[in-house]
């Protein structure tokens, strides 16, 4: 059995998850610049923030091969920080409106990257490699 292309919705969903986490590491970065990282919470938000990023760059390349598995596991982890992205967002404004602003646009680049791997044209084509094999 050969390899078959990816569909274009999987490249793209890959891309703005690319997109999402360079702005994410813009955020860390302004959020952390001046911070005390000897202080415990202040680690420990920045590891965190750290992983989830790392995390969404290795599915983001897993998606644009076409892995199931990864854009299901991307979906449930996207899922569960949308949910509390508004939250965030609105602490963020107190703070500082580019951290707000970083934020707004993670949380966009996502839902796109969720609608993408969701759409008719994607859903087909994991549905033609599955019947393929």
């Amino acid at each position: 059995m050969g390899l078959s292309k990816v569909h274009k919705h999987f490249k793209l969903a890959s891309y703005f998850i690319l997109l999402a986490s360079c702005a994410g590491i813009l955020k860390v970065i302004t959020v952390y610049w001046d911070a005390d990282i000897s202080n415990y919470n202040t680690s420990i938000g920045l590891a965190l923030n750290a992983v989830i990023l790392l995390l969404f760059i290795w599915l983001a390349l897993k998606i644009s091969n076409g892995k199931n598995w990864a854009r299901i596991t991307f979906v449930v982890c996207a899922a569960c920080m949308l949910i509390f992205a508004p939250h965030f967002i609105l602490n963020e404004l107190n703070v500082s409106k580019t951290a707000a602003g970083l934020s707004v646009v993670f949380s966009i680049c996502l839902i796109i990257a969720i609608l993408l791997l969701y759409s008719k044209g994607a859903r087909q084509w994991y549905a033609d490699q599955l019947s393929e094999k």
